[in-house]
């Protein structure tokens, strides 16, 4: 598996859940790159496909460029037909951790840690359009203002411009 020493090198994917309203649940892919710790993007909806999966995939990568390597646990929508259909056809290596270990994508792991702590468990979520609203505007605030430790105490963003990557 590539280092993630560069932007694009490495994506994490995974799903975090919640729920609106009257306790209906919802589900939020989030899609992170390794090196910047850029949330490139939320999707929340009540029914996440492989095949939803695989099209937002495809618009991250007319946005960013096509990662080297993407990394997930093996989720059913993650080792979906749709899904191994897309890695193939896009030329992208798939790197499944093991089962029981999500500390082999520590990246995404921490993020989702992130999300819960400081959205998730704080909002109170009345529609599935206002979860994407909250969602949208956390991820901003994660991406553009807040600093993070572990890019020395730098945003996502600033550490884009200091790899030569331009702002998605």
């Amino acid at each position: 598996m590539p280092i993630a020493g560069q932007p694009n090198a490495r994506w994490s994917l995974d799903f975090v859940s919640d729920s609106f309203g009257t306790s209906r649940k919802f589900r939020i892919l989030a899609v992170i790159d390794d090196c910047t710790r850029e949330c490139l993007c939320h999707v929340a909806d009540t029914s996440l496909s492989g095949a939803r999966g695989a099209r937002e995939l495809s618009a991250l990568i007319r946005i960013y460029g096509k990662p080297g390597c993407i990394v997930s646990d093996n989720g059913t929508e993650f080792t979906s037909r749709a899904m191994l259909k897309w890695a193939d056809q896009n030329e992208v290596p798939w790197h499944y951790i093991d089962p029981g270990k999500p500390q082999q994508n520590a990246f995404i792991e921490s993020f989702n840690g992130s999300l819960r702590d400081e959205l998730l468990n704080e909002e109170i979520f009345d529609t599935l359009e206002d979860a994407r609203r909250k969602l949208a505007l956390w991820r901003y605030d994660y991406n553009t203002v807040r600093p993070h430790s572990s890019l020395a105490n730098q945003t996502p963003r600033h550490c884009q411009v200091d790899h030569g990557v331009p702002s998605g």
